[in-house]
């Protein structure tokens, strides 16, 4: 396991706007287990799986249409005018031969890219990926995916379910909701939201913990009601 060196980094406001984070929706998905999505019941979803391609669909007939892009393995899927507010299930089957059932929810909502990453791809292209730049410029690209909703290679990108919401400083909510993980380092997004009727300063140093390598807010300002992010990596060692 690679030792990365014991000094911490700090970055500010890496030139990226934070809501670009969420033009991607990551699933991680097990072969021939259920996952639940969102997909936009006003605009065309595109599918794809990492490190694979999809070889087939099907699905309820006229629950909706889809469109193929069998150059890329991708899939193009729009919910039907009867199932704009009803859920639907879907099997994709790819061409590594996986297996996946997606129980799809159709939302009022701007379409969003759907990418299904399955378990276990990729560690050996998530160290290459570690070490092809000097560790600064590394935790850099890393926090830049971040903010930028980007898959790093090799990388396993997977949104967390759990509820747990922590209290910080008892005026603001923090939780975690995306987890990049990679070889030796991992990258966790959390969701900050001030409840408080007046603005909220932070400082970064605020949320290190042992093994932190980095870490990065939208701003240090968190307006009155309103929602922020907090990208921080550590290492696994």
């Amino acid at each position: 396991m690679v030792k990365w060196p014991q000094f911490i980094l700090s970055f500010f406001c890496l030139g990226c706007v934070a809501s670009q984070c969420f033009a991607l929706q990551i699933k991680s998905v097990v072969d021939n287990e259920t996952r639940s999505a969102k997909i936009s019941s006003v605009d065309v979803t595109r599918i794809f799986v990492q490190g694979d391609r999809i070889k087939s669909v099907k699905g309820l007939k006229g629950a909706y249409t889809r469109e193929n892009d069998e150059k890329n393995g991708e899939i193009y899927i729009q919910p039907s005018p009867l199932y704009r507010d009803r859920a639907f299930t879907i099997l994709i089957d790819t061409e590594q031969g996986r297996h996946f059932t997606l129980l799809l929810n159709p939302t009022a909502s701007p379409s969003e890219t759907l990418m299904l990453v399955p378990k276990g791809v990729g560690r050996e292209r998530a160290g290459k990926f570690e070490q092809a730049s000097p560790y600064e410029l590394t935790i850099n690209h890393l926090v830049r995916a971040m903010k930028n909703g980007v898959m790093p290679e090799g990388y396993a990108v997977r949104e967390v379910d759990n509820k747990t919401t922590y209290q910080f400083r008892n005026r603001l909510t923090l939780k975690l909701k995306t987890v990049y993980e990679g070889l030796n380092l991992r990258g966790e997004i959390y969701e900050i939201i001030n409840k408080q009727a007046i603005p909220v300063q932070l400082d970064e140093r605020e949320f290190y913990k042992p093994g932190t390598r980095a870490i990065s807010l939208d701003t240090i300002i968190v307006q009155p009601m309103a929602t922020i992010h907090l990208y921080r990596v550590t290492s696994h060692d």
